[in-house]
């Protein structure tokens, strides 16, 4: 039995609950994580020394492995500045621009009180993007994370929220950044890549999207890494 399967055996749920919960799935299980990772191509494109050093992590994990398994748990905790990268990339990049919540009790907030049924939208890349939270917002700098985390422009902490926060924080968070990190762990080491069109930008539409596609040509290296 798959997923869907499971779903239609419960009487209890309806038709309209079974479509959300697939389109959910679909959504935050495939859709951002591939755009996370598009958006990384994109970054490292116009960064050559993030993906230097990113290549020369990933050469340091696959010199270290045992064997010809697969990647393993340790080899996952061994990426520090993989980690850093896919942080900055949420960051910059933005995959999910907003959430959005409905007040079931009056809310007051700064002096405003938000009514029960009204819906809140926080906008996650005005945290993101705000220069009183980060030292030039605007610049892609993965080895801000490596700094002081806890300081006044400190990155991290509640200032950073791709996946939401508090009770609704996505429960995938960790699965989005282990897959993404495995991906790249091959990208870097087996290929090279250019640009097809190189004035291609991401989009907000309303999601993360780039305007043509962000189509690249890649090269298998001749020697693996």
């Amino acid at each position: 039995m798959d997923f869907l399967d499971v779903l239609l055996t419960h009487n209890n749920t309806s038709e309209e609950e079974i479509l959300s919960l697939v389109l959910d799935l679909l959504l935050g299980g495939y859709e951002t994580t591939a755009m996370l990772i598009s958006i990384i191509v994109k970054f490292l494109s116009g960064c050559p020394r993030a993906l230097n050093e990113l290549r020369e992590e990933h050469e340091g994990v696959r010199r270290g492995k045992v064997g010809d398994g697969g990647l393993g748990w340790d080899d996952y905790k061994c990426m520090n500045f993989t980690q850093d990268l896919i942080n900055e990339a949420l960051r910059c990049g933005n995959v999910v621009k907003f959430v959005h919540r409905k007040a079931i009790t009056p809310i007051q907030y700064k002096g405003f009180e938000i009514p029960v049924g009204w819906k809140v939208l926080p906008i996650f890349s005005g945290v993101h993007l705000d220069s009183s939270h980060y030292s030039d917002p605007q610049q892609f700098n993965p080895w801000r994370w490596q700094e002081e985390k806890m300081g006044e422009m400190g990155a991290g902490g509640k200032n950073f929220t791709p996946f939401g926060g508090g009770r609704r924080l996505c429960p995938g968070s960790d699965l989005a950044k282990l897959e993404t990190a495995f991906f790249l762990h091959h990208l870097v080491l087996d290929f090279s890549w250019d640009p097809l069109i190189d004035d291609d930008q991401p989009i907000s539409f309303p999601y993360l999207d780039f305007k043509h596609g962000l189509p690249i040509s890649i090269h298998p290296f001749c020697q693996p890494h």
